[in-house]
């Protein structure tokens, strides 16, 4: 943005002095002062968001004092070359996100305060509710690949019929937080991926086809077949292209940094309370274990 307010500074000069001397007419003066302001403007907005996006920075480290004159890189990682291929991505998640294994230990911690021990069988929480695609032209077909397995107990009679309710909310408050846990890390993947292609495309593509235009230009400029307004409309592209791709750089290392927190997670608040189930509902269901 510096550059930027440079080239358009030297260019409303130059309009400036033309138009002193009737080489410039006031409405290629007025065009050329306009651009001016709004590169003033747009540094100005430009260094706001540094000092701004700077002190969130302080804030996420908890530094204070002289800890917060540290100074960073001068640019960003290069793109890798090529972007990481996670062909497993759900299971990933599944077997290592805090939430998940959060909703695990809140059912385990829920059958424990109910008193129930004897396991008949396990089920995959992702089938409680699955859909069926079935059709007269193709076999049915089944939507889950994937298992988050809980066990189901022996209710014995009625009495225990509230013990059931309580650890079968359980089970299905672990099948959401399952499934939105795919959900979040496929998200987080195809952002990822789209962002590495359009990064990858300005690098290729975008900054090296205005850096041509601009030697073209320049050699041009050299031969008197443009002007000097030419030549500056031309530097403040290839400048813009430019921040463009650091934008879309910046894009991606932010995508990336949002996939290894997808993969992550965060244990929910009831998962970190252990559970729906806790003394009172487990006194409320006395004799339940079986």
């Amino acid at each position: 943005m510096r550059q930027v307010k440079q080239a358009a500074d030297a260019s409303a000069e130059l309009a400036r002095r033309m138009e002193q001397v009737g080489n410039f007419n006031k409405l290629q003066r007025a065009r050329e002062q306009s651009f001016y302001a709004n590169a003033v403007l747009r540094l100005a907005q430009a260094e706001q968001a540094q000092r701004s996006t700077r002190e969130r920075l302080i804030r996420l480290l908890g530094v204070w004092g002289p800890q917060t004159q540290f100074s960073l890189p001068e640019r960003l990682p290069d793109l890798p070359p090529s972007p990481m291929e996670l062909p497993d991505i759900e299971q990933v998640a599944l077997a290592q996100r805090l939430d998940v294994q959060g909703a695990r230990l809140a059912a385990e911690q829920t059958a424990s305060n109910l008193g129930l021990t004897r396991t008949t069988r396990f089920v995959n929480v992702l089938e409680l509710g699955l859909t069926r695609n079935s059709s007269n032209e193709a076999p049915t077909q089944r939507g889950w690949e994937i298992g988050l397995e809980l066990p189901l107990f022996d209710w014995g009679g009625a009495r225990v019929a509230r013990a059931e309710a309580v650890y079968m909310q359980t089970l299905h408050r672990a099948a959401e937080t399952a499934i939105n846990a795919r959900s979040e890390v496929r998200e987080a993947y195809t952002g990822y991926r789209s962002a590495y292609d359009i990064a990858r495309h300005h690098r290729e593509e975008i900054v090296p086809l205005n850096q041509r235009i601009a030697e073209e230009n320049v050699l041009r400029y050299n031969g008197m077949f443009i002007g000097v307004f030419e030549l500056l409309a031309d530097a403040r592209t290839q400048i813009a292209s430019v921040n463009a791709s650091i934008e879309a750089l910046r894009d991606f290392w932010i995508a990336q940094a949002d996939l290894d927190m997808a993969l992550i997670g965060k244990p929910s608040l009831v998962s970190s309370l252990g559970g729906a189930a806790g003394p009172a509902t487990a006194a409320e269901a006395p004799g339940a274990g079986h």
